[in-house]
């Protein structure tokens, strides 16, 4: 049973990319519609910080200088926990896989080496979760990006970046939420607009769902 007085001090850090931040799938939206916004209502914490930024990948590159490899320590360093969600980004831009063996930012698993031990160490008593990205069918108006199905330019589908993702926080003990696996939504599903009008962001209602999905899966990690 859930000890809603457990809650009232704590602090929750919320880092991701445009679904953290709220993009409604017209680009507008932001913080108050995004599944952030719910957390408050379903797990009593004091304070959710919400750090989404709007197109970042995992990994960094030329283009940008917002990755979370880059913006990890940018973050409230007094949080209790730290939910990372994200990697939509470097598989629709082609970031290279690497390895867990490494520590290269520019690579999807190099930079998470690098944002999980800074993480750890910067946050020593905090509770560390990962949670990958949702399924993707992003109808871009210019950029013919691939759906979750497809091979990106790298050569690789999205659920490899999804596995990736798993082993290196296995590889470190870390929980991992599979939300590509079990967000229960999805661009493929008929009426699929109804919570991702684009395929790829959410509708009020569809952050709604998935808030609901997230904090029945993130319970499990916070005692």
């Amino acid at each position: 049973m859930l000890d809603h007085n457990y809650f009232e001090g704590k602090t929750i850090n919320c880092f991701g990319d445009s679904t953290t931040w709220g993009d409604d799938s017209t680009g507008g939206g932001g913080n108050t519609i995004s599944w952030t916004a719910h957390l408050q209502d379903l797990i009593p914490f004091k304070t959710v910080n919400n750090y989404g930024k709007k197109g970042s990948r995992i990994a960094q590159c030329q283009e940008r200088d917002d990755s979370f490899v880059e913006r990890y320590s940018d973050m409230d360093d007094k949080a209790d926990y730290i939910v990372v969600f994200g990697g939509v980004n470097d598989f629709v831009n082609n970031v290279p896989l690497g390895s867990i063996q490494e520590s290269d930012p520019h690579t999807f698993l190099g930079a998470l080496n690098v944002i999980i031990n800074g993480l750890n160490n910067r946050y020593p008593t905090a509770t560390l979760i990962f949670m990958t990205a949702t399924k993707t069918s992003f109808a871009h108006s210019t950029e013919p990006y691939p759906n979750s199905f497809e091979k990106n330019q790298a050569g690789n589908t999205q659920s490899e970046y999804t596995a990736a993702m798993i082993e290196i926080c296995h590889h470190f003990s870390i929980p991992v939420i599979d939300l590509f696996n079990v967000s229960g939504i999805s661009p493929f599903l008929a009426n699929s607009e109804r919570y991702m009008p684009d395929g790829t962001h959410y509708s009020p209602i569809g952050y709604e769902k998935l808030a609901h999905r997230i904090v029945g899966e993130l319970i499990r990690y916070l005692i």
